[in-house]
């Protein structure tokens, strides 16, 4: 697992139980605080229990940012009918905050997918408290540990420390609802921490939630004549 995946911008989990579920829908605010300045994106995202997301931006231009489990990527730009489009790791929807709440994969936040297994597990406080190593000959890069706190069973806490043992990044999360029966979490709040002891924060807000719907973005399709670019353009 790359460093990128350290600020957790966007986690979302659920119990077992809701991995009937198939389709999730929702708006998306995340703030970031960097180096003093405040950043702000609008999107919608709409993912299913196979790993095919879309992501649409607001902005100047516009664009939906469409991407499966095997990295897959394009970048499509309505207004222009132009796409960029690369496959690299890092694009992989497998961290995606939805793809894990409808495979299931909360119980360890997909770090099995990465390379990692439970080294430790304690209660303390009414807490369950798991630390995970990442195996040897991984594709984890970076990471010594991860530490996941769990209350009544609903992640509110994971830490993520550098090779050296220090804290490199952590994420809260809060303000769980039930959607069909299952509780996800509305804010995230993530700090990831610099080597000149500064940090990022960035704030995620889920709102306008729907499980299981049928809404057209789901079934959209690049058009074939759209024209492909060799770089995406520049959000202004």
């Amino acid at each position: 697992m790359q460093l990128r995946r350290l600020t957790l911008s966007a986690l979302i989990v659920i119990s077992a139980t809701a991995a009937a579920q198939n389709r999730v829908a929702a708006d998306v605010e995340v703030k970031t605080v960097m180096d003093g300045k405040v950043t702000t994106q609008k999107s919608q995202v709409f993912c299913t229990a196979t790993g095919d997301r879309t992501q649409v931006f607001e902005g100047n231009p516009s664009y939906y940012a469409i991407t499966n489990l095997q990295g897959e990527f394009n970048a499509y730009f309505p207004a222009s009918n132009e796409v960029f489009t690369d496959r690299k790791d890092d694009y992989s929807s497998k961290d995606d905050v939805f793809y894990l709440f409808l495979s299931g994969k909360s119980d360890d936040m997909g770090l099995s997918s990465f390379g990692y297994r439970l080294s430790g597990s304690v209660m303390e406080d009414g807490l369950l408290k798991r630390t995970y190593v990442p195996e040897k000959g991984s594709a984890a890069k970076g990471v010594s540990k991860v530490e996941i706190v769990l209350e009544n069973y609903l992640p509110i806490y994971i830490g993520y420390y550098n090779e050296k043992g220090v804290l490199a990044s952590k994420t809260y999360l809060s303000s769980y609802a039930r959607y069909k029966g299952v509780m996800l979490p509305c804010r995230t709040t993530s700090i990831a921490y610099t080597a000149k002891k500064d940090s990022t924060v960035t704030r995620t807000l889920y709102s306008n939630i729907r499980v299981d719907g049928n809404e057209p973005m789901f079934r959209f399709r690049i058009p074939e004549n759209a024209r492909s670019i060799k770089a995406p353009k520049t959000q202004k």
